[in-house]
């Protein structure tokens, strides 16, 4: 193949991919070497992986929809006979014993395992400035960051360096790489996908989630990854001129986002209208999201000083001072503290799903900005629009808005009921082919 051919062939949905292995007019060999080779040319600059691992051969009895395809995992889900270290070298993690149940499940599903993904240390962060394995950065923009804590994720996605990626998500850890790499996040529901074999931030807030370069890889991947695995992937055409009753905010603006991101939402509402959705703004001016996220940033911090204690005892001076320094601040919280923040936390789920009840969802920007240079501040309210998701456990993806040429990408979140996740999967699918 050509430069150009293997560039395109890297950019294709893992869906297609899979479609050309499935007819023999590609090799699963063959894609894994022209990943492998892409990983080594591209990973210098944007630094997607930590660990690169030569894939044992698929499953020959491998019959799923991504069969012959490859997939990569976040730094602290654990692949066997290779450390997680979770973006943090004082954890010194030896080789795992075995895999995570959703990485096992999808080596038997067919997939190949390339490696381990970059991450905000310990998944405390969405920039993915990360001290101890160097910062991973946006190949949209590689002078940006890609968002995080699933950073590089969502840029080994975005590169084409995988088919599919696994994340975790905790207050929009998976949507929010997405939405600023330009790809699709899932985060399903709470219980929806087994959690074993991931280091913990917080037990009450985390999903594992997917990472994708189109709505039906992540389809097809949810029904492997899903507890209990589906026997196929849901028809995203069943039932299409139902499930389209969405929520928007009345004053999206007046939440926080950026004129860009404005832009580029309103500018997507006539032409999903246009497809079948029913829009009705709602009024979210009431809803605590500065206030719910920093409850569940506590949480997550206080959690981490129970998860961390060994580390804590033994290698203190090993940790990057910006983590020691939110420890520190959740180990000197009182009861009543972290009981008042779970109160805010649980009211805000409530609130998301009183929201959603009238309707089969909420729509809305996946981030108010953009991604931001890694040299510049970090906007305080990166989570602002994902967190409450996690709050109350519902289903939500993030979409690529259409930008213009050399522009930075802008998410677009939908949001389902708890245990929707299969009709949100299907709306998704019919935005996605409103805004193509």
């Amino acid at each position: 193949m050509t430069t150009d051919q293997v560039l395109l062939l890297l950019l294709q949905s893992a869906s297609d991919q899979a479609r050309q292995v499935a007819s023999g007019r590609l090799a699963p060999a063959a894609l894994v070497t022209a990943q492998l080779a892409a990983i080594a040319g591209q990973n210098p600059q944007i630094n997607a992986f930590v660990q690169v691992i030569q894939p044992a051969p698929a499953p020959s009895s491998a019959t799923s929809p991504l069969a012959g395809t490859t997939f990569a995992v976040k730094d602290n889900i654990d692949v066997a006979g290779v450390p997680s270290h979770a973006g943090l070298r004082a954890l010194q993690a030896g080789p795992a014993p075995r895999d995570a149940t959703v990485v096992a499940r999808m080596k038997a599903a067919g997939l190949a395992c390339v490696g381990k993904l970059n991450m905000h240390a310990v998944a405390l962060g969405a920039s993915n400035h990360n001290a101890d394995f160097g910062d991973c950065f946006n190949p949209r923009r590689p002078t940006h960051t890609p968002g995080g804590s699933s950073g590089g994720s969502g840029a080994a996605v975005a590169a084409g360096l995988c088919g599919i990626a696994l994340g975790t998500d905790t207050m929009g850890s998976v949507r929010i790489p997405a939405a600023y790499c330009g790809v699709v996040g899932f985060k399903p529901s709470f219980e929806a996908l087994p959690t074993d074999g991931l280091l913990a931030l917080s037990s009450l807030l985390d999903h594992i989630g997917i990472l994708a370069r189109s709505v039906e890889d992540v389809v097809h991947a949810f029904a492997i990854l899903r507890d209990p695995p589906a026997s196929a992937a849901p028809d995203a055409a069943v039932d299409a001129a139902s499930g389209l009753d969405f929520a928007v905010p009345l004053d999206l603006a007046g939440l926080g986002a950026t004129p860009e991101v404005c832009a580029a939402f309103e500018a997507a509402l006539p032409r999903l209208r246009a497809a079948g959705f029913r829009l009705h703004a709602i009024d979210m001016a009431g809803y605590p999201f500065s206030a719910a996220r920093r409850a569940g940033l506590l949480l997550c911090e206080a959690e981490l000083n129970h998860t961390l204690a060994a580390t804590l005892s033994a290698h203190r001076a090993a940790l990057p001072a910006d983590l020691l320094s939110m420890l520190n601040f959740g180990k000197s919280r009182s009861a009543v503290d972290l009981a008042r923040a779970l109160a805010v936390v649980v009211q805000a789920g409530q609130w998301l799903t009183r929201s959603i009840a009238p309707h089969d969802g909420l729509l809305m920007p996946t981030a108010p900005q953009q991604a931001f240079a890694m040299d510049g501040p970090v906007p305080g309210n990166q989570a602002d629009f994902t967190a409450m998701a996690n709050m109350s456990g519902a289903p939500a993806i993030s979409l690529p808005l259409p930008m213009a040429a050399g522009m930075l990408p802008v998410g677009l979140q939908l949001t389902g009921r708890r245990g929707g996740d299969d009709a949100l999967l299907r709306a998704a699918a019919a935005a996605e082919a409103a805004l193509r």
